[in-house]
């Protein structure tokens, strides 16, 4: 065997790993963007922090926790202050966008309704609980 067909063997197996691991690495991210919205600090021993600089890490999360807590909160003023009307806006959205689409994922509707796809988990979760959708794996469909 010569090296070449050895170095296009270990690119086929590279490859074909890189598919494998691409969906566990799509849930890692959905997982960083949760966590950071409810404030959880990601373990010390992460790969990107290993190899991203030293100042980087120390020098971001401050401000963007504050511009979180800061959003929450006015979100959640606005919320009480008078958007009750509109309370199931976003609900009634996600479940035209299953009915439309049976087997959409939640980062497909996200895309699709303008917003960060971990903002409908919780509801996600209620029309599930409702029974006005089913969830498989990534899949989300009618009830």
């Amino acid at each position: 065997m010569s090296v070449i067909d050895e170095l296009k063997g270990l690119e086929d197996r590279v490859a074909q790993r890189m598919t494998e691991l691409r969906p566990l690495v799509d849930e890692y991210r959905e997982l960083e963007q949760v966590a950071q919205r409810l404030g959880v600090t990601a373990p010390a021993a992460t790969a990107p922090a290993a190899t991203a600089p030293a100042a980087a890490p120390a020098d971001t999360p401050a401000p963007r926790r504050r511009t979180r807590r800061r959003a929450r909160s006015s979100a959640a003023t606005t919320a009480s202050a008078g958007t009750r009307g509109r309370k199931n806006g976003r609900r009634d959205q996600l479940l035209a966008a299953v009915k439309a689409r049976p087997g959409i994922t939640v980062r497909e509707a996200g895309a699709e309704l303008g917003v960060d796809p971990t903002s409908l988990y919780r509801i996600v979760h209620r029309l599930e609980k409702d029974g006005a959708l089913r969830k498989r794996g990534r899949e989300l469909r009618p009830g």
